[in-house]
């Protein structure tokens, strides 16, 4: 700030003061626009062409490989209906995706299908289904969904489990389960059925139950884990 007064109070200071902050900024711009970077300098070696064929193919397998460009189209599509409105729109978009739906069967809210497999194998619904919606179903194994079933709001599905793995990771390598739904059966809203269960027919399933082992035919299970609760 002495400087800056002393050189405001003395004309010839000013002017020296000015003529050296001047010189300062062109030297700045002109640091500023020339590439740290040489323009030109030894080119870098280009990889074979065979090299990188290779590379893209397995880059679009790894990537890709999950994709199902009809179903998942259908998904979409289906997913922006509201819920309860248009069912049988929603139901149909799945069904052209080539979703085995069985006649009756509604879809009536999003319907959410992952794995890499064939959905139009791995998963299916019986005749005079009902899916209200949010459901969500991971197809590393099968799920077969019977005749008459009742499904309520925000069902897990799941497929995938994980052997327990060493300390700095424990969920290990994957195991995959398929899930039976027997025909008749209800199942309440925010349940989650885990690999490898079979549903017995006409049993109910009750809200929030985590079922983690076989469901007998007309019985009444609920909890975490789901035990039975009653005979039917």
């Amino acid at each position: 700030m002495a400087f800056c007064y002393a050189a405001l109070g003395n004309d010839n200071a000013f002017d020296n003061w000015y003529v050296v902050s001047i010189g300062m900024a062109r030297t700045a711009r002109s640091a500023q626009t020339r590439s740290p970077i040489p323009l030109k300098g030894p080119r870098s070696a280009k990889l074979p062409s065979s090299a990188v064929k290779n590379w893209l193919a397995k880059f679009a397998e790894q990537e890709l490989s999950g994709l199902h460009p009809r179903h998942q189209v259908a998904q979409q599509l289906a997913n922006i209906l509201p819920q309860f409105g248009f069912n049988r729109v929603r139901t149909a978009l799945l069904r052209a995706a080539g979703i085995p739906i069985g006649k009756g069967a509604l879809v009536m809210g999003e319907l959410y299908l992952s794995g890499k497999g064939d959905w139009s194998e791995l998963f299916s619904v019986g005749a005079d289904t009902y899916i209200t919606g949010p459901l969500r179903v991971n197809l590393g194994g099968s799920v077969k969904i019977g005749k008459g079933v009742n499904i309520g709001h925000d069902v897990l599905l799941l497929t995938v489990d994980h052997q327990i793995g060493p300390p700095w990771r424990r969920a290990g390598w994957s195991e995959f389960g398929p899930i039976v739904i027997e025909d008749g059966v209800w199942i309440g809203s925010r349940a989650t059925l885990l690999p490898g269960i079979t549903v017995g027919k006409g049993s109910i399933i009750a809200a929030g139950a985590v079922v983690t082992h076989d469901v007998p035919v007309n019985t009444l299970v609920g909890g975490v884990p789901a035990r039975v609760l009653k005979n039917l």
